[in-house]
């Protein structure tokens, strides 16, 4: 199975919010070979700037080497992402950073994992596992 995280996801992971078990769980399945589990490169950009701007550039930095250690697939921005996450701004209101999770998780065929109500209106396109 194959799972893309965004912003979301991982910021309840990391501030142990009262919905991080299930994003626990599916890093240490993937750790353990079980799953497959990817982010943009823009999300993590993103995942950086949240956590600077709430605990400091510390905090932000220990951030991206957790994503590092947890075997996450951090995915590179390529012109026909750039357009497919541009497609999909154009025709639904959510975040530009939003607009790149739900493009890597329909190309990937892949679950999204989050608890963002923007991406109601992709579904059932879009496979989402809520928090």
């Amino acid at each position: 199975m194959k799972y893309v995280l965004d912003t979301y996801a991982l910021m309840a992971y990391l501030r142990r919010e009262w919905n991080y078990a299930t994003v626990r769980t599916i890093i240490l399945e993937s750790l353990q070979g079980r799953h497959e589990t990817f982010m943009s490169v823009i999300n993590l950009g993103e995942l950086y700037y949240m956590q600077a701007r709430k605990s400091g550039t510390i905090q932000a930095e220990s951030s991206i080497k957790f994503v590092r250690r947890a075997g996450i697939m951090v995915e590179p921005v390529t012109t026909g992402r750039v357009m497919n996450a541009a497609r999909i701004k154009a025709t639904v209101s959510l975040s530009y950073a939003d607009a790149f999770a739900a493009s890597l998780a329909l190309e990937l065929n892949a679950t999204l994992v989050t608890g963002d109500a923007e991406y109601k209106p992709l579904e059932p396109s879009l496979k989402v596992l809520w928090l």
